[in-house]
C-alpha cells in the first residue's frame, strides 16, 4: 500500500466520505552539504522516493481535524486561534505552514485531512519538510494563493524555523519541493541559485542505513551549532560563515574559541567538498567520490561533532564492502542515517552485510532503504 492510498483509506474510514484533495512531498537526502544550508553555504541534495502524503477538504468552519493515519492520533485546533497541543507535536508543522501564510495575508479556513508517511521520523530524512510541503501544496488547492516554488520551500522554513522552533536551514524544504528524478540537486543558499545534477553513471544507487539511534532537532545541539557559527561568521564580521574568505580562515582561525574553531573549519571545507563533488558525482571515475564523503563523514565526526558511535560504525563499515562508492552521515547528525552510494547489482549483498555486521558488533538493528532520486512535491490527482 503506497502511502497515497494509506491516506485516502484513512480518510474514508474516519470521515465517511472521500477526500477532494491531496499533496504529497518527498523526504531528501543530503549527499554532501552537512550545515552548509543556515550558513549560506552550498548543498548537494536529492529529494527521495519516500514522502508524505495529505489528503482531505475544507470543513466551512474555522475547526481543523488533522488525522496521523501512522499512528492514529487525532489533533484539532481551530485557525483563528492556534494553540500548540503537547500531545500531538507533530501537527505543530502544520500549523506553522497555516500561521506562515496567514502572516502572508492568505486567508485559510477550517479543513479535515489524513497525514500518511514513510519517511522515517527522526532518521535525518527530513520528515518534517515533506509534511510542511506537503501541506503548502494541499492547502492552495483549499484556499488558493500564488507563490512561486521557491517562496513555498522559504514558507516552510519559515514555518519551521518561526513555529516548531528549529533554526533550519533551507536545504530540507528545497529538495522536497524541487526534487528532480534520478537528479540530485544544487543549490547555493546565499544567491539561491538551483539546478539539477546528473550523475555521470547510471550504475550508481543511493541506500540509506537507519541507525534506528533516533535524533531530534529540537533539542540544543541543532540550534547551539548554529549558534556557533554564527559566532564565527561575526568575529570575521561577516553575517554568514560563506563569506568569510578560507585564506583569512586559516590565518585567523585560532584566534576564535575551540568549538567555533572547529565548526567553522568543518562548514568552510564542507562548501569546497560540495563544489567539488558536484564535478565528481557527474564523472565516472568513483575514486574521488569515495575520497570526498570519507573526508565528509571525518569532518562531521571530529569538527562539527554531530555524529555518534553508531553513525561512525556504520561509516567505516560500509567502506570495507565491495561494491560501495562511500558513506557519510546525513542530516542533522547525532543519530539518524548514513548515506551510502553502492554499484547498483552490488546493493542487496551491500544490505545484508552492512545489516550483518552492525547487529553482529554492536547488537543493534539497522533499517536499510535502497531508494532512487526523485520528483519533487506535486499534488495528487484524486
Amino acid at each position: 500500500m503506497t502511502v497515497v492510498s494509506k491516506a485516502q483509506e484513512t480518510y474514508a474510514k474516519q470521515f465517511g466520505e472521500a477526500p477532494k484533495f491531496g499533496a504529497f512531498a518527498p523526504g531528501r537526502v543530503e549527499i554532501m552539504g552537512n550545515h552548509t544550508d543556515y550558513n549560506g553555504g552550498f548543498v548537494l541534495p536529492a529529494a527521495l522516493d519516500k514522502g508524505t502524503a495529505i489528503v482531505g477538504a475544507s470543513t466551512g468552519t474555522d475547526e481543523v481535524v488533522l488525522m496521523a493515519a501512522d499512528f492514529g492520533r487525532i489533533a484539532t485546533f481551530s485557525v483563528s486561534d492556534l494553540q500548540r497541543d503537547p500531545q500531538n507535536t507533530w501537527a505543530d508543522y502544520v500549523m506553522g505552514v497555516v500561521s506562515m501564510l496567514q502572516q502572508d495575508g492568505v486567508s485559510i479556513g477550517g479543513f479535515k485531512a489524513v497525514i500518511a508517511s514513510d519517511v522515517p521520523a527522526g532518521a535525518g530524512l527530513s520528515s518534517s519538510a515533506a509534511l510542511e510541503v506537503s501541506t503548502a501544496f494541499f492547502l492552495r488547492q483549499l484556499f488558493p494563493y500564488d507563490r512561486e516554488p521557491m517562496q513555498i520551500a522559504r514558507l516552510c522554513q519559515r514555518a519551521e524555523n518561526e513555529y516548531v522552533g528549529v533554526a533550519c536551514g533551507i536545504l530540507d524544504q528545497f529538495s522536497s519541493v524541487f526534487g528532480k528524478q534520478d537528479s540530485l540537486l544544487f543549490l547555493d543558499c546565499l544567491s539561491l541559485e538551483h539546478g539539477a545534477v546528473k550523475m555521470g553513471r547510471s550504475d550508481i544507487a543511493v541506500v540509506i542505513c537507519d541507525s534506528m539511534a533516533k535524533h531530534a532537532l529540537t533539542g540544543g545541539d541543532y540550534n547551539t551549532r548554529r549558534a556557533e557559527c554564527m559566532a564565527a561568521a561575526a568575529h570575521f564580521g561577516k553575517e554568514l560563515l560563506r563569506e568569510v574568505d578560507w585564506d583569512e580562515f586559516v590565518a585567523r582561525e585560532f584566534e576564535l574559541p575551540e568549538n567555533q574553531r572547529k565548526r567553522a573549519r568543518h562548514v568552510l571545507a564542507e562548501d569546497k567538498r560540495v563544489l567539488a563533488m558536484r564535478d565528481a558525482i557527474q564523472g565516472v571515475d568513483t575514486d574521488p567520490i569515495k575520497r570526498l564523503l570519507i573526508e565528509g563523514h571525518e569532518s562531521c565526526r571530529d569538527l562539527f561533532e554531530n555524529s555518534t558511535p553508531e553513525i561512525d560504525f556504520l561509516a567505516a563499515a560500509a567502506i570495507e564492502i565491495e561494491g560501495c562508492y562511500g558513506a557519510k552521515l546525513t542530516g542533522g547528525g547525532w543519530g539518524g542515517c548514513t548515506v551510502n552510494l553502492v554499484q547498483v547489482e552490488a546493493v542487496p549483498d551491500f544490505c545484508a552485510k552492512l545489516s550483518e555486521r552492525y547487529t553482529s558488533e554492536l547488537g543493534k538493528t539497522a533499517q536499510i532503504y535502497p531508494c532512487r532520486a526523485s520528483a519533487g512535491a506535486q499534488v495528487l490527482e484524486l
